[in-house]
């Protein structure tokens, strides 16, 4: 695994002392880069000229590595209003390779994120000692799911994906926002997966939303990341469903904050997760047939890729390509562009050579 960093960026941002303990906790990650001054075209040259086998990872948020930004396959299209999509996604391919192939990398390529603004240096020297042992942390076989009501259907497909026997609960009430179970429940858990709504406007973008049957029902608030933030989650492997959940900028909100308190996936690695995957935008859920279609087919691929043994980094590669094949292979012309959009704002937090 080749780590990337920019000391140059982490200096600006933490000052200089910081930046000094947060590089040499980088280069315990693996084989270390500098990649000061580099824009993300040049970062991706840099990628392009390791062994072709060989996965990747990016140290830190948007301000200290860039992302790319991509136009959304579906703007527009049954109220879909995110502008473009922030992807890792491009890292993977080749400087000059078709467009259409940075919907499936050729290579694995992961980050792991800071918080925004006006960032703690402890916090992230925690998350990434938290990754320098995700590699030989084992995994607890205690399984959390927690999705909302009328999404049971593909979190089903997801379930099955998972390995070992679980129990999908779904939205509590309104009233039972910040209740214990969800900190002792997931607390402790190996293999998560949450498919609840998300958000991205300050300050319901710190919480996770479930809802009922009925359109004209309320969304409760269900999970947040405060709760999360009180778990014990070393060793876990966590992925989202849910809308936004990997979403690292503003979005289309004022301009904010991202941190472990109103941040899902920052919260998952502050408090020992592995890894986390989710997407940067809002999530298609297929409502019918299996489930097992559309953000959570891609995510039940993931897992599947991941109980047979594969790395964090092989299984996001390998199951967007499965998934791309099967869902394509089945979607009319319109349709696709749901398909791709899944594909396109996957992304992995964390260690790329972790493993359940």
């Amino acid at each position: 695994m080749r780590v990337l960093y920019s000391e140059a960026a982490i200096r600006r941002k933490y000052g200089v002392a910081w930046s000094e303990k947060l590089c040499k906790a980088a280069a315990k990650l693996g084989p270390a880069e500098d990649v000061s001054g580099k824009s993300a075209d040049e970062i991706r040259s840099v990628i392009a000229g390791l062994p072709a086998n060989q996965s990747c990872v990016l140290v830190g948020g948007y301000d200290l590595i860039p992302t790319f930004d991509r136009p959304n396959p579906t703007l527009n299209m049954s109220g879909d209003d995110d502008e473009s999509i922030p992807t890792d996604a491009p890292y993977g391919v080749a400087p000059g390779a078709p467009r259409a192939q940075e919907f499936a990398p050729t290579r694995p390529v992961a980050r792991i994120p800071d918080a925004t603004g006006n960032a703690d240096p402890a916090d992230f020297i925690k998350v990434l000692r938290f990754q320098e042992v995700a590699t030989t942390t084992k995994t607890p076989a205690k399984r959390f799911e927690r999705c909302a009501a009328e999404f049971t259907l593909a979190t089903g497909a997801v379930s099955r994906a998972m390995g070992r026997r679980g129990k999908i609960v779904t939205s509590p009430p309104a009233k039972l926002d910040g209740a214990p179970d969800v900190i002792k429940e997931l607390s402790g858990s190996g293999r998560v997966h949450v498919l609840l709504h998300g958000a991205n406007r300050s300050p319901d973008w710190a919480y996770l939303f479930g809802h009922g049957e009925d359109d004209d029902s309320p969304y409760p608030k269900a999970m947040s990341a405060r709760q999360i933030d009180l778990c014990d989650l070393r060793g876990a492997a966590v992925t989202f469903s849910s809308c936004y959940a990997a979403m690292l900028d503003s979005g289309m909100s004022e301009a904010g904050q991202r941190n472990e308190n109103n941040q899902v996936a920052l919260a998952c690695l502050g408090h020992g997760a592995k890894f986390v995957v989710a997407v940067t935008r809002s999530n298609w859920i297929g409502m019918d047939g299996d489930g097992d279609s559309l953000g959570p087919g891609l995510i039940a691929d993931v897992w599947r890729q991941l109980v047979r043994g594969r790395t964090a980094g092989e299984a996001v590669q390998a199951g967007r390509i499965a998934y791309l094949r099967r869902d394509l292979a089945r979607s009319g012309r319109e349709d696709r562009k749901y398909v791709l959009k899944s594909a396109l704002q996957l992304q992995l937090y964390g260690n790329p050579e972790a493993k359940l």
